[in-house]
């Protein structure tokens, strides 16, 4: 009764990162469709009919933070950021210390983007975008939103780590297997 309680509680989890990922890429998604409409009004307005909008700057800025960080997020997870691999020929002992190093050194920035992000908007309950109104509590907002989910998807990641650290990102990047 353990095992199939332990497989429900996987199948749950599991689930749950899939709906994650599905809400990361939609809002993604949803943010980079809604810029590119903002951007392309300001245009519209600007040059044909010659009455600029006086808040498609300041939306547009806050939409692109707000894809940034969660872009962050969604590279963290899809093992998309930059990957050197200066120290291949050492071995592997040094390959699993850079592993284990790199995850620490991740988990300390997206903690820190995390907690301080989370200070920062929270102080911010009272100003407002000087043109669209917006509160800067739901614009900075982005930062430890950004920070929570890429410690989420360390996180995920720790299981595969403790397994096999030398096939973390070969895992993600089978492209870069190369048998000698």
């Amino acid at each position: 009764m353990g095992y199939t309680t332990s497989l429900s509680q996987h199948s749950k989890w599991r689930r749950f990162g899939k709906g994650v990922r599905y809400l990361e890429n939609a809002a993604a998604i949803c943010l980079l469709a809604a810029i590119i409409i903002v951007v392309l009004l300001a245009v519209f307005f600007r040059y044909v009919l010659a009455d600029p909008l006086s808040w498609s700057g300041e939306v547009a800025t806050y939409m692109f933070a707000w894809l940034t960080l969660l872009g962050i997020s969604i590279a963290q997870r899809d093992h998309a950021h930059v990957d050197l691999k200066l120290f291949a020929h050492l071995g592997e002992t040094v390959a699993i210390a850079l592993a284990w190093f790199c995850w620490i050194v991740s988990v300390l920035f997206f903690a820190v983007l995390a907690i301080a992000g989370f200070v920062f908007a929270a102080g911010e309950t009272v100003q407002t975008g000087p043109v669209s109104g917006i509160p800067l509590w739901i614009i900075y907002a982005c930062v430890p939103t950004g920070g929570f989910l890429g410690l989420y998807h360390l996180l995920n990641e720790l299981q595969h780590l403790i397994r096999s650290p030398l096939s973390v990102s070969a895992a993600y990047h089978p492209e870069e297997i190369v048998d000698v």
